[in-house]
């Protein structure tokens, strides 16, 4: 329990009556195997005020009879198939708790996650919502990859251009609810999104704990659906935002970078959804609306690297084959990049597969990064930047330990790759202080800095090192405890 839990917590009288009631609502449909996995995630929580709503939009499972397994520890409700937006205001409108957490039946929260965002929210209390990092798992339930900092304060402007509050992610003030609305029925697909902007319109700011506390389960195959319809949809969210004539301009001066920035990932979608026509269409817009994507040619090129290691691709190979070949005019540049986008994309999931423990996989992949472009094993930057990426994302594992298993155990292609070692440790001891030295813990982010300048002394020509340093040495040396 976290000090400020445990004041708040602390504060308040025995009596259950005096802890602020929570409502988790879930709405399910089809789904009563990883329901029952969820609904136990909930059950564990360490805040004592919690009750569980679960919404049974007209499935044909056995999910009534995993309802009557929890008796009364779980209220469930049954209604015809509606929709998930329809689902999830249902259980709201059932629901008594001052806070409400929409959580999907196939994600997970962590034991402590509702009381650290009850302590945060009573410390808070302009704050709307308060959302939270969180990791990817597989269908199986394996943490595969865990988010990294996300914004948080008036976070409309950052909002607009990309939607990074995880749909299980957000305690929500019930009146922030009652005053911004409920979710879109007619939405699906965007539904939380057109929420979360909505919240954020009426001038609520977004708290946010950074520490994973949930899991988002990803299925293989599910960005290949509905891809039009998530188009239609996030066009239509964004395009509410930008009719309001009270939108402050510093919302208003990034609308063709929000565009444009959302065309090119639904160009992605569309890929990955081998919908050529209306790939090529996105990304001919994305480019027209935000000329700014190709001021960094290689941010652009790695974009579709990323897309295509998203864990919901089957192949990633057959993904860039998909992108390369059905290019618009704007983009015919991107063709001279076969060999990048191939031996990259081979890179990252030898990194992968790295973290999965699976090292005769990742040293395949690795060894045919080299074959398809030798000049991978002089790309040092390159290898000792996604490297680093990698290992500041990986569950389960210290980013040192990480940054080992790989190097240790690189395949004999690729043995020149050991070179970099003392670069990307300096780069993980500075990453790591930057999280640490906003978690609050100054002294082990100065400790951070000094071993990443053992490895790395060019790190103090960066100016924010240096600052955070200056900063931090204060902490260090007058006893904060912490260590590496």
């Amino acid at each position: 329990m976290t000090q400020l839990a445990s004041e708040v917590i602390s504060n308040t009288a025995q009596d259950m009556s005096t802890y602020p009631l929570i409502s988790v609502v879930i709405p399910t449909y089809n789904r009563s195997k990883l329901l029952s996995m969820t609904v136990e995630s909930v059950l564990a929580q360490t805040y004592p005020a919690v009750e569980v709503i679960v919404v049974d939009d007209g499935s044909a499972d056995d999910t009534a009879a995993v309802g009557r397994d929890y008796g009364q520890r779980v209220r469930f409700i049954r209604q015809d198939n509606a929709g998930v937006s329809a689902a999830r205001n249902r259980g709201f409108l059932a629901s008594n708790g001052e806070y409400v957490n929409f959580l999907d039946d196939d994600d997970t929260i962590v034991p402590e996650k509702i009381e650290r965002q009850v302590a945060m929210l009573r410390h808070q209390p302009e704050a709307g919502l308060v959302h939270c990092r969180y990791y990817l798992m597989d269908k199986s339930g394996t943490p595969i990859y865990q988010v990294g900092r996300l914004p948080a304060g008036d976070i409309l402007r950052d909002l607009v251009c990309a939607n990074f509050v995880w749909m299980s992610a957000p305690l929500i003030r019930r009146e922030c609810l009652e005053r911004a609305g409920l979710f879109d029925e007619t939405l699906s697909a965007a539904a939380d999104y057109d929420l979360w902007l909505r919240i954020a319109q009426a001038g609520y700011p977004f708290a946010c704990v950074q520490e994973p506390l949930g899991a988002y389960r990803v299925h293989r195959g599910s960005m290949v659906t509905a891809a039009a319809r998530t188009e239609q949809e996030v066009i239509e969210a964004l395009s509410r935002v930008f009719a309001d004539p009270q939108l402050p301009a510093s919302v208003t001066t990034v609308k063709n970078q929000a565009y444009g920035t959302w065309r090119l990932w639904l160009s992605c979608r569309h890929y990955a959804a081998g919908n050529w026509d209306a790939a090529r269409d996105n990304l001919a817009q994305a480019l027209h609306l935000y000329p700014g994507l190709l001021d960094d040619r290689r941010a652009f090129l790695d974009s579709f690297c990323g897309a295509a290691l998203d864990v919901r691709v089957d192949d990633p190979l057959e993904f860039i084959a998909g992108v390369l070949n059905h290019l618009p005019p704007d983009a015919q540049f991107v063709r001279a990049h076969r060999q990048y986008f191939r031996s990259q994309t081979l890179v990252g999931l030898a990194l992968r597969d790295y973290g999965l423990g699976k090292i005769d996989a990742a040293q395949h992949h690795l060894a045919d990064a080299v074959l398809v472009c030798p000049a991978t094993v002089e790309r040092l930057v390159d290898f000792a930047r996604a490297l680093t990426d990698a290992a500041m994302h990986q569950p389960g594992q210290t980013p040192h330990a990480y940054v080992d298993t790989v190097l240790q155990n690189l395949p004999l292609e690729a043995q020149g790759l050991e070179r970099m070692r003392s670069r990307v440790l300096g780069d993980v001891d500075i990453a790591c202080a930057f999280e640490d030295y906003f978690a609050g813990c100054r002294a082990l982010a100065a400790r951070r800095i000094l071993s990443a300048l053992c490895h790395r002394p060019s790190w103090l020509r960066n100016r924010g090192v240096v600052s955070i340093l200056a900063r931090s040495l204060p902490k260090m040396f007058g006893g904060e405890r912490g260590t590496l």
